[in-house]
């Protein structure tokens, strides 16, 4: 009866989302030729109405390659949305490049554009109905499918949590196998051993599977005696190991999962390499008039070049030089055992107001612009300590998964110069496996308004 309900259900929102294709074209035509350039050939709405024929086709087509019909019960709001701009947006292309490459009659761009707007508007629009109309059916305990969690993996107690929290995703957890006490703790049903009778006693619509990879043996036997079922299975991984981030590939057929690889796509690299080569181009064109009076005061306050570059550790390990103004006299360059402290005999007196307001460390925006760093990011560190900490503190050299930073999450929380390493790892950790575009222009923003004096820098 479920499964007749969500076919139902499905066909009405394929048909719907059609509908609305329609409906955007006819809309696109009455402004385009009857208000703003009205037009008088009588054979022009015939033209329109048979293209109108091939829009259709196409939107099904890629909404369907695109996996906008398929459930969406696990999946978040916006990340629903988008594949529905991305798939109006492919099939708009493709209809447009056979219109303007195959077909006589040109339509149009105007009408076009005013198409693509109208049709994504009300799509997008048509998708949040839905989500909130089925979140207001489950609220009422309709359009429900019934959870079985099997194994006792930390992945699979976070899992419950989330789904006791998340109701509106209409998942109900009718019992839990094997869970080594978690269950009453969470007030779920419990059960002792996964069989095949007791499957069919219970007849779930899902069944969650998750151990710890120790137990990974317990996982092929669940998934042996659900072999012939119908049942949507879902297999939670141990990432316990995993602690900035995973992707899934592929490799001839054969999936693999990633340890330790940030979950961040290629294209939110470009962006974001795009950010750092706009914003420091910017920034040396506009703040060059500071950098030339900062290198009149360095040349005037010793002797000594007015840069200074020293050899610090990237992404992936790969090592470049990192420049700065220099701050120290230029005799003690070559020899700069340990970080400065607090009344460092080292630093000069202009050196140690560069530091107070990190105004040395604005050459990098050079190093940013090559792209051997990014404007945010983990702090970059020197080989010998790197040696050093990654024999010290198991998780340091996972820091290098990202491109070092002028500034980082670490260092607008206060974990900066002479303060504990395991707490700026911490920090680093968490900006990797929590990156986004957004939080990135965070960190900035919180760099200029925190401002760049900091009590830790000598």
């Amino acid at each position: 009866m479920l499964r007749n309900h969500s076919e139902s259900f499905s066909t009405m929102h394929k048909m719907i989302d059609m509908i609305i294709v329609l409906f955007s074209w006819a809309v696109s035509y009455f402004f385009r030729f009857k208000t703003i350039i009205p037009e008088t050939e009588d054979d022009l709405g015939l033209w329109y109405l048979k293209v109108s024929i091939v829009l259709v086709i196409l939107s099904y087509y890629y909404f369907r390659r695109e996996g906008v019909y398929s459930s969406k019960r696990f999946e978040n709001l916006f990340n629903e949305l988008m594949s529905v701009v991305k798939a109006n947006t492919v099939a708009f292309s493709v209809f447009v490049f056979l219109i303007y490459f195959f077909i006589p009659h040109k339509a149009s761009r105007i009408l076009l554009f005013i198409y693509f707007i109208t049709s994504t508007t009300l799509l997008v629009t048509f998708k949040i109905i839905v989500r909130k109309f089925l979140r207001r059916l489950r609220e009422q305990g309709k359009n429900i499918r019934y959870a079985l969690l099997v194994g006792s993996g930390k992945q699979i107690q976070d899992y419950a949590i989330k789904l006791y929290k998340h109701k509106e995703v209409g998942i109900k957890i009718i019992g839990w196998v094997d869970s080594e006490g978690s269950c009453e703790n969470l007030g779920i049903k419990c059960y002792k051993n996964f069989t095949k009778k007791f499957f069919r006693s219970i007849n779930p619509d899902i069944v969650i599977i998750g151990y710890k990879n120790k137990d990974a043996f317990k996982v092929e036997e669940a998934t042996n005696i659900l072999m012939n079922s119908l049942a949507e299975t879902i297999v939670l991984p141990d990432l316990s190991h995993s602690l900035v981030g995973y992707s899934i590939n592929e490799f001839h057929g054969i999936p693999m999962i990633m340890l330790n690889e940030p979950s961040i796509k290629s294209r939110s690299m470009i962006i974001k390499r795009m950010f750092d080569f706009v914003f420091s181009f910017l920034g040396i064109i506009l703040l060059s008039p500071m950098f030339i009076i900062i290198s009149i005061i360095v040349k005037l306050g010793s002797k000594g070049p007015v840069f200074y570059s020293q050899e610090r550790m990237g992404i992936d390990g790969r090592r470049f030089k990192m420049f700065k103004f220099r701050s120290m006299s230029n005799d003690v360059l070559v020899n700069t055992e340990g970080w400065t402290v607090k009344n460092d005999s080292r630093v000069t007196p202009v050196g140690k107001f560069l530091r107070k307001t990190s105004l040395d460390e604005f050459p990098q925006l050079w190093n940013v612009l090559l792209g051997s760093m990014s404007l945010v990011g983990p702090r970059p560190e020197r080989p010998k300590f790197v040696e050093k900490f990654r024999e010290d503190i198991p998780t340091y050299m996972l820091r290098h998964k990202m491109k070092a930073g002028m500034t980082g999450w670490a260092q607008i929380n206060g974990w900066r110069g002479d303060t504990s390493i395991e707490k700026r790892i911490e920090c680093d950790l968490y900006y990797i496996k929590n990156w986004s575009i957004w939080m990135d222009i965070t960190i900035i923003a919180m760099t200029f308004w925190k401002g760049f004096f900091n009590k830790n820098a000598y």
